[in-house]
């Protein structure tokens, strides 16, 4: 008697729980400053590695860390930068950006051109 109603209540619990990614979507994203200028195009490859090109700050090429829903930039020019922060994945398997770098806050989401 207890076992049924326990499997119900786990199904439950994990079909009503929130899904927290573990890595981003993987994609090409614009990203602008707060000021809603150009910052540059972030291309995430599947894994932890990355591609970033601006015509306003150093592009290049490294990995990023991710725990949950908030990701670091460990190499590379962003991790140069200290870009930090969180990500939305929406219903589509795209992600919204939220970052902190030394130059100031950006925001990236897709599509980028």
């Amino acid at each position: 008697m207890f076992r049924p109603i326990a499997i119900t209540l786990v199904t439950f619990a994990l079909a009503t729980a929130p899904a927290f990614a573990q890595f981003p979507p993987p994609g090409i994203y614009q990203c602008i400053d707060l000021d809603g200028e150009a910052f540059g195009i972030l291309t995430l490859l599947v894994g932890s590695d990355y591609e970033f090109q601006s015509d306003t700050t150093v592009g290049g090429s490294g990995q990023i860390a991710s725990s949950g829903n908030s990701v670091t930039a460990v190499s590379g020019p962003l991790a140069d930068i200290e870009l930090k922060g969180g990500f939305t994945p929406d219903p589509q398997g795209n992600a919204f950006f939220m970052l902190g770098t030394t130059l100031g806050g950006v925001m990236c989401a897709v599509p980028a051109p």
